[in-house]
């Protein structure tokens, strides 16, 4: 099962009763969704030790079973402000079992926030009633946007391809598009295929840390990127047909040349291929090649405990040298 959108923001979530938070939606707080619409927090300072937030209850309940991370796009105006997403069964408690700590690195800045479920309780996954974003106390004054919450698995050929079925399928009424066109299917129709898969290293090694909890972080290998290229066919009886057909996609792609990958957005870029790997010409077929490089995953997360803080005194080479914890 492909990545789907848990929440689009076209409704703002419940704040609690403190009076610091209000949620809207507007806008100027969409990133992705084609509804053109996000939530918009404006949070005013807290003096007491209230922590406010804003929740989504589902009824009926988000099954999680088949998910292993949760993504959502946020922006926040001060890089300073610790935010949550906490998960939990029961809308109305106090305390949620499961949370995540949002990482905010730019002011004012999209940043895509991918948290990951493994360490979510099994009876949770399967029946996740209320999502909360929440600030601890003393709650700071700042404004936030949120939009774009799904859930999935990231696979990348497979959300790569359900992404570009998804904007060739609906743009011309009784045309659709397959990567496996079903037997007997008549034109006119749009046939996809991934004529090349080429993997391509990371650069730089290392980890990625990510995923924030009381007691450390998650760390990853860092991914690499799949080069796909696309070989993309209108099918039909005539000429003006498969010309309009394949003007359509080339519009299409022209107007908004990207991908949205599991909530990521990447470039879908016209290919020129080499004659000898597209294979002989096939009279009336046209084809259009288009590259998308996509990252991979290439290893599980595993947790890493906070680091000690260590004070170390005098001189770098000598047996004398003082190690002060911190």
């Amino acid at each position: 099962m492909g990545s789907r959108v848990v929440d689009d923001f076209s409704s703002p979530w419940s704040p609690d009763g403190s009076g610091l938070w209000s949620a809207s939606c507007r806008p100027g707080a969409a990133r992705l969704g084609a509804d053109g619409m996000g939530m918009f927090i404006s949070a005013d300072a807290g003096s007491d030790d209230r922590s406010p937030w804003v929740q989504r209850s589902f009824s009926p309940a988000l099954d999680l079973r088949d998910c292993t991370e949760l993504r959502l796009w946020l922006a926040v105006s001060d890089v300073s402000t610790r935010l949550f997403l906490e998960a939990g069964t029961q809308p109305s408690a106090a305390d949620l079992p499961w949370h995540r700590r949002l990482r905010v690195e730019q002011p004012d800045t999209w940043e895509l926030q991918r948290l990951w479920l493994g360490d979510m309780s099994s009876e949770l996954r399967q029946g996740v009633r209320v999502l909360r974003l929440r600030c601890p106390a003393p709650a700071p004054t700042f404004a936030a946007t949120v939009d774009d919450l799904a859930a999935g698995t990231p696979e990348a050929l497979r959300d790569s391809g359900d992404a570009l079925l998804g904007r060739l399928g609906g743009l011309l009424g009784g045309v659709p598009a397959f990567f496996d066109v079903p037997p007997g299917q008549p034109p006119p129709y749009i046939s996809v295929g991934t004529c090349a898969v080429l993997p391509v290293p990371p650069q730089s090694g290392g980890a990625v840390v990510d995923n924030e909890t009381d007691h450390g972080a998650y760390v990853r290998p860092r991914p690499q990127q799949l080069r796909l290229d696309y070989r993309i066919e209108a099918v039909a009886t005539t000429h003006p047909e498969r010309a309009r057909i394949t003007e359509a996609v080339t519009a299409e792609l022209a107007h908004d040349p990207r991908l949205v990958v599991f909530g990521e957005l990447l470039a879908l870029l016209p290919l020129e291929p080499d004659p000898l790997a597209t294979g002989p010409y096939r009279p009336p077929a046209t084809p259009l090649y288009y590259r998308l490089r996509v990252p991979q995953e290439t290893g599980p997360r595993r947790p890493h405990g906070f680091g000690r803080p260590l004070l170390v005194t005098g001189r770098p080479d000598s047996p004398l040298r003082e190690v002060t914890p911190r």
